[in-house]
């Protein structure tokens, strides 16, 4: 069986970020503003030293 979003035609990654900001999306005011400050800060680029 695949997963439905698979059916859809999306990646996992694209498809937790649309339920996420769906979640979000239905917190009350005071809640959402901790609930995306805690999501920006999750998320860390490394960029490799190339030689």
């Amino acid at each position: 069986m695949v997963a439905y979003w698979r059916q859809a035609g999306l990646s996992y990654i694209r498809f937790s970020a649309i339920c996420a900001s769906v979640v979000r999306a239905a917190m009350k005011p005071a809640i959402k503003v901790e609930a995306l400050k805690a999501a920006e800060s999750n998320v860390k680029v490394l960029r490799p030293k190339t030689a």
